[in-house]
């Protein structure tokens, strides 16, 4: 059977800094455009079928979960979390992954800018600035930000990174079955 590894990209500290850093300017900077230019609920059609620019504002988490909790007790819950599971995330890939550990750090390099971005949206403005009104033909899903599609890109990363360590794991588990006999 072939192998099918991926291969590990190689992130320096400053390189992981520097998308994060990036990614979250990404995010604050179309966030800010889309309440500037963008009125509530207009719909622009950018890509035919497929995706569309859609202006709305989401109390909630994903698919507006918690949206009906009262506010002084959602942003001050949301806003908490997310800053704990943020600076948590910060610590491990600065202080506990390994370098060789690549595809971990670009998940949580993916991760991070996103849960930073939408804190930063509940922290002042107590709801996020979706936009991304993506579609199917006929079939609506979802409508997000670029911080929600960062830390889905980052969960596949991620993904992966746990598939290369159990395949890892498997493999030591054979050479030390093969070395017993």
């Amino acid at each position: 059977m072939a192998d099918l590894a991926v291969s590990r990209p190689d992130f320096s500290k400053a390189t992981l800094t520097v998308l994060i850093v990036g990614l979250l300017s990404l995010d604050v900077l179309s966030k800010v455009w889309v309440r500037a230019y963008v009125p509530l609920h207009e719909l622009s059609t950018m890509i035919p079928s497929l995706l569309d620019l859609t202006h709305v504002e989401n109390r909630g988490v994903s698919f507006s979960l918690l949206a009906d909790l009262s506010e002084s007790v959602r942003v001050p819950l949301l806003v908490g979390v997310s800053a704990l599971a943020s600076l948590g995330m910060l610590y491990y890939l600065y202080f506990k992954l390994a370098a060789e550990e690549a595809w971990a750090q670009l998940g949580l390099a993916l991760v991070i800018p996103g849960a930073i971005g939408n804190l930063l949206d509940r922290a002042i403005y107590g709801q996020v600035t979706d936009f991304l009104h993506f579609r199917w033909g006929e079939i609506s899903f979802f409508v997000n930000n670029l911080a929600d599609c960062f830390i889905s890109f980052g969960v596949v990363a991620l993904a992966v990174a746990s598939w290369q360590e159990h395949r890892r794991e498997k493999n030591d588990l054979r050479s030390g079955q093969e070395s017993l006999s």
